[in-house]
Parts: C-alpha cells; structure tokens; sequence
C-alpha cells in the first residue's frame, strides 16, 4: 500500500508577499467624513413677534421695541423743542412709557411703528397746551403786585409755610427764591438753579396750582369745623 506523504507549511514558512501599499492602507482605521458645524442662524423677530411677546410681559421684547425705534422718535421731540435736548429727552421718555402702558390697546402689532408716531405727536402737542398756559402764567407772575409793607410780615409766614409744605423740592426752591426778600425774577433763579426759564415758569406754576388746591382745602375743612351760628 502506498503512503502518501504531505507536506505541511511550517510556522516559520515566508508569507506570501503582500504590497506595501496594500500593508499601510490595511494599518489605517477607516476615517470618517468631517462636517463643518456652523451656527444656527435665527430669523430676526418681526415687530408684530416683539408686540406680542412684550404684551406677555418679556422686558427683552420691549427693550428691542425701545432700540428699533428710539432714534426716529427723540428725533421728532427734538424738532418739536427746538434743539433743547434734556425736553426732547423728557417727551421721548413719556411717549414710549405711554405706548408699553397701552400695548394691549393695539389693534394689529405690526402697525405699532405708526401707532407710535400718533403717541410722540400726542406728547408733543400736550407739551405745546403746557407752553400756552405757562406763558400766560409768566406774564400773570411779571405783573403780580408784591405784598405792602404793612401786611408783608404776615404775609411772608402765609407764604413760607405753604412753601415748606410744598412736597416737590424743585418747586420749592423756584417759590422761596420768587416769593422771597428781596423777590428774584425767573431769569435770576433760572441762572441760580442751572435750568431754563421754562422750567422756572413750569414749577412756578405748579406751585401756584398746588398752593391753590391745598389753601382751599384748608379752608374748607376750617369752615366745616367751624360752629354754625343760629338765626338771629
């Protein structure tokens, strides 16, 4: 019987021979392709979306509101005051706290830009009221004859404790200075205090309007307490 003999590889036997290229690629992981990861660009908030979310009560929303249209509205104040920037400030201010008090109030949000501009002409036009009856204040205050000298001691108590009463501070050092010894005019305590005439002659009036309302109502309450007298 014949035996057949095979011959196995040793362990030391020579690989067959792989390219060298085909080793190195064999070596590498396999790489994965990198995707550029960009930021999410956000479209920007319409002003009907700021309207909206500023009636919910979002600060950021009324705060861009605010941003958006601040320049176009103290542009117009400032026309309106004839270049007096602290007044184009105040009615500035005054306009925008009008419109976020009155937000629910509008109809359709996106017409808020015009809403806005009939508010600022509205402001404005109320300052202009303000003027009219000031001047007609300053001219009254120019001609108002000053006390004599015999009523003048009781008349300066009168005065200088409704002045101390008084509870705006502006207001008080405008009347002590116009109703003082010796008087000051309103340029005089416009220069001394560092404002305008206008806001003299505006505390002034608002003195006198307050001085007025509360001596009435002292002497009103003085009446009611008093005794009533019976018929003769």
């Amino acid at each position: 019987m014949t035996v057949l003999s095979l011959r196995l590889p040793s362990a030391t036997a020579p690989s067959a021979t792989v390219p060298a290229t085909a080793r190195t690629s064999a070596a590498r992981p396999f790489a994965l392709p990198r995707w550029e990861t960009r930021p999410t660009v956000r479209p920007e908030p319409t002003i009907a979306d700021l309207v909206r979310r500023a009636r919910r009560g979002e600060a950021e929303a009324a705060r861009a509101l605010y941003e958006a249209h601040v320049d176009s509205v103290y542009g117009a104040c400032l026309a309106f005051s004839r270049g007096d920037a602290t007044l184009a400030a105040d009615l500035c201010q005054e306009s925008f706290a009008t419109a976020l008090a009155h937000l629910p109030e509008l109809a359709e949000p996106a017409a808020f830009p015009g809403w806005l501009k009939t508010i600022c002409r509205r402001t404005c036009l109320r300052q202009a009221e303000r003027w009219r009856a000031e001047r007609a204040t300053l001219s009254r205050l120019a001609t108002e004859p000053r006390p004599s000298h015999r009523d003048a001691d009781r008349v300066e108590r009168i005065v200088a404790e409704v002045i101390a009463a008084c509870p705006e501070p502006g207001q008080r050092q405008a009347a002590a200075r116009f109703y003082g010894d010796p008087p000051s005019t309103t340029e005089q305590i416009a220069q001394e205090l560092g404002i305008s005439r206008t806001a003299v002659t505006t505390r002034l009036h608002r003195f006198r309007t307050w001085a007025r309302a509360t001596m009435l109502g002292r002497l009103a309450e003085a009446m009611d307490a008093a005794p009533e007298e019976g018929p003769p």
